[in-house]
């Protein structure tokens, strides 16, 4: 298992060249590794407003490309719909951690390639995914 758990994490860089559309909602499922926690986050968290959105597209976007084929457990299913009802699915994983970490993330149903998502953004994302933001401020500078 590719140190995933330590690395844990990047988003998909090249999924909003795939999708070429804004999102009405993202919807985060908890699976595989988040089933086994101690205290899981939430089963399923659907999110709509701008500022959540604006995250999940930013993560998406600025992903970069992993150079190798990845053996991982997968933390969350995240559900991208679009204004026209289209969906896409990815593996996102991200972990409740205060270490620095990069996140991962795979466009289903290509397993394999994985996009790494940088430290600021993968913070910003567990903030937000696991409620540590103050006052819904998630990881805005000088918080």
């Amino acid at each position: 298992m590719v140190a995933l758990v330590l690395i844990l994490p990047a988003l998909l860089a090249g999924c909003s060249k795939a999708d070429g559309q804004k999102g009405a909602s993202v919807t985060l499922e908890c699976i595989q590794v988040c089933l086994t926690m101690a205290a899981p986050p939430f089963v399923s968290r659907t999110y709509e407003d701008g500022k959540a959105l604006s995250l999940f597209r930013e993560a998406i976007d600025r992903a970069g490309p992993m150079e190798r084929v990845l053996d991982y457990g997968a933390i969350f299913r995240m559900i991208v719909r679009g204004q026209d009802g289209a969906e896409s699915s990815y593996h996102l994983n991200i972990a409740n951690t205060d270490s620095p970490q990069n996140g991962l993330l795979l466009k289903l149903p290509n397993t394999e390639q994985g996009y790494r998502i940088d430290e600021t953004t993968s913070r910003k994302l567990m903030e937000l995914i696991y409620d540590q933001a103050d006052s819904g401020q998630f990881g805005e500078e000088g918080q």
